[in-house]
């Protein structure tokens, strides 16, 4: 029994100290470069009337929200930075811009045009829309009825106007549960097709979903792509693998203060341990089930506590009922 408080109430948390002093030294380097994911806008108003629904609140954004964090960035002196930027500034050819920041969008919604470009353009702000050009029959189904996916001269005119077109694979895939030609083959036909609609060539990836592994890491290396985002958590540092680069994601409940805090060193640690814990259902699941699994949570009564404002709430919950705990069982130790 006392060997289990042992590692119960002293391994597991010198463990957990460790992770926790790794996050902080990574998001209190110099060189940390925040690249901050959405996904898709929706419009408060056409939620309001009903055109809408708003039953996702990780992977949608407010409009007006959006606007808002973008209109901090300019007013704060951020400077947005494409992958390339990114890429230039990692390989020292270009030094480190004030207060830089990498803005991307996954999936290449249509809404993305219709209500990100327009707020985008306003402020001078450069951005990257990760996109899969022939998206599969479930990722289209996800939007059905209202919203829908970039058109070609879309693609190009963002493109052509400081908002970088890049791949998401071609189908929107799960890149680790293909085989190593079929993976191929996503990777290849993306940067492909994405270099006919854009007239230059496509180096830089969203792995979508979980789809992360050393396998995919090597086929994306191979395929030509020359960085890679991943669903890691947190800022990007000289540390940060070039085919996981870590982000740090936006939901629509964000406020402009949260936004704030995320920037900084000390909340990015925070979401680096939240996103650790969100992407648990994933390592333990895999992607598939782990998808599932996020479904049907939000579904019931318990979706909410998948937000990260409220785990931030139950994670230093959880660390004060901890730290009692290792304290009584110290006590109980010393007193025997």
């Amino acid at each position: 029994m006392i060997l289990l408080g042992v590692v119960l109430f002293y391994v597991v948390p010198a463990v957990l100290l460790g992770e926790v002093l790794r996050c902080v030294w990574l998001e209190s380097r110099r060189d940390r470069i925040p690249i901050l994911l959405y996904h898709r806008l929706i419009s408060r108003e056409d939620v309001e009337a009903g055109r809408t629904p708003d039953n996702e609140p990780i992977y949608a954004c407010y409009a007006d929200t959006f606007a808002a964090q973008m209109r901090y960035l300019a007013e704060h002196g951020f400077t947005t930075l494409n992958l390339d930027d990114f890429l230039a500034i990692r390989n020292g050819r270009t030094l480190l811009p004030p207060r830089p920041v990498v803005v991307t969008l996954d999936d290449g919604y249509a809404s993305n045009y219709t209500l990100a470009w327009p707020i985008l353009r306003r402020h001078g702000l450069k951005a990257t829309v990760f996109v899969a050009p022939e998206p599969d029959e479930d990722t289209r189904g996800l939007v059905a009825g209202f919203d829908g996916f970039l058109s070609e001269d879309q693609m190009r005119e963002m493109d052509r106007g400081g908002v970088a077109i890049e791949s998401h694979t071609l189908t929107h895939c799960v890149l680790s549960d293909l085989d190593e030609a079929s993976a191929r083959h996503e990777l290849s036909a993306s940067r492909r097709r994405l270099g006919e609609i854009l007239g230059r060539p496509i180096h830089h990836l969203a792995i979508p979903r979980s789809g992360n592994s050393l396998r995919v890491w090597r086929l994306v290396r191979e395929e030509g792509y020359l960085t890679a985002c991943s669903n890691g958590k947190g800022s990007s540092t000289r540390w940060s693998h070039l085919y996981a680069l870590p982000r740090i994601v936006i939901e629509r409940d964000t406020t402009v203060e949260d936004f704030a805090r995320a920037l900084g060193p000390r909340g990015a640690v925070m979401l680096r341990l939240i996103g650790t814990l969100k992407r648990l259902p994933a390592i333990v699941m895999g992607s598939i089930r782990a998808q599932k699994f996020r479904d049907a949570l939000f579904a019931g009564h318990l979706g909410g506590l998948f937000l990260t404002h409220r785990l931030t709430r139950l994670l230093a919950g959880c660390a004060f009922l901890y730290g009692l705990g290792i304290a009584l069982f110290t006590w109980y130790l010393v007193s025997r």
